[in-house]
């Protein structure tokens, strides 16, 4: 049975959604525009593989504190980490969808004794196809992101589940309402993932393509390396951060890819079996994990 409540997180009270039980810990990081309901069909296969399992409502989504300031990757990093110690354990495996995998990316960066193991799932790194992600620079506009999503926030919830998923069952009224009303209490708390997170990316994108024409320029500097082993899943037919962009971000994890045919973007909802059995497979290959999700 599903247990719900705030765990603080440094300065920041998530929202908390726990399923199962024991020392194995699972923390499942919600992209958008959803909250951890997200993880509705994940979280049981792993907890039947023997997870306690976390999904919390990110700062500024959903029931979670989403104070104006504080969403530098620095300080959403201290923030999972110190969530991670509240819920009891030394270490957890720490997945991330969407932004949810920047924020995870981020903890273990800074705080890999906290990370077992990292899996990220259609989560651009170091790189964005602007061309298909059009939508972030337009969430880092003045003013107009804002007043749309207080306008006409359900549409808009609606049409980029739609557009961005391949398998479209599991986005029922009631889930995209639940969505809704998710990302309208402070829509300018979670906007700022888009101005803060996104903005490196964009700015190494840049400079990469500038150096490609003009020989002379140094190359932006190499990604810090790893300190613990990840996973990086994607959807093969995802519209809004195309498969492309996958394999360079294995790379630069020096990470396994796993690539899942037949979903878009939104691959937790669209093939949870998968995605469960991805998680648990490379989590078993570090000390202390559980082994296998049932068919």
């Amino acid at each position: 049975m599903w247990r719900e409540g705030y765990v603080p997180g440094g300065e920041t009270r998530f929202w908390v959604r726990a399923l199962g039980h024991g020392d194995d810990l699972a923390v499942l990081l919600l992209g958008w525009p959803e909250d951890g309901s997200c993880w509705r069909r994940v979280a049981p296969l792993l907890a039947e593989a023997g997870y306690r399992v976390a999904c919390p409502d990110l700062k500024g989504f959903g029931k979670s504190d989403a104070p104006k300031k504080g969403y530098e990757p620095e300080i959403l990093g201290d923030e999972i980490s110190q969530l991670i110690k509240n819920l009891h354990v030394k270490k957890a495996v720490l997945v991330g969808h969407d932004w949810g995998g920047a924020v995870a990316l981020a903890t273990a960066f800074r705080h890999p004794g906290r990370v077992r193991s990292l899996v990220t799932i259609s989560s651009p790194y170091r790189q964005i196809d602007l061309k298909k992600s059009w939508h972030i620079p337009a969430m880092n506009l003045p003013v107009l992101p804002e007043l749309a999503f207080r306008l006409a926030p359900r549409k808009l919830v609606a049409t980029t589940l739609s557009y961005a998923a391949v398998v479209q069952e599991p986005f029922t009224d009631d889930v995209v309402d639940a969505y809704t009303e998710a990302i309208t209490a402070s829509p300018r708390a979670w906007l700022s993932y888009y101005r803060t997170l996104s903005r490196q990316a964009v700015r190494d994108r840049v400079v990469r393509q500038v150096q490609r024409r003009v020989g002379m320029l140094p190359t932006p500097n190499e990604p810090n390396r790893l300190r613990v082993p990840a996973l990086v899943i994607w959807g093969e037919d995802d519209p809004a951060t195309p498969h492309s962009l996958a394999p360079q971000v294995a790379r630069d994890l020096e990470g396994e890819l796993v690539s899942i045919s037949g979903v878009g973007h939104f691959v937790p909802e669209e093939d949870p079996l998968a995605v469960a059995r991805a998680i648990v497979r490379h989590a078993s290959e570090v000390p202390g994990s559980s082994e296998s999700v049932g068919a």
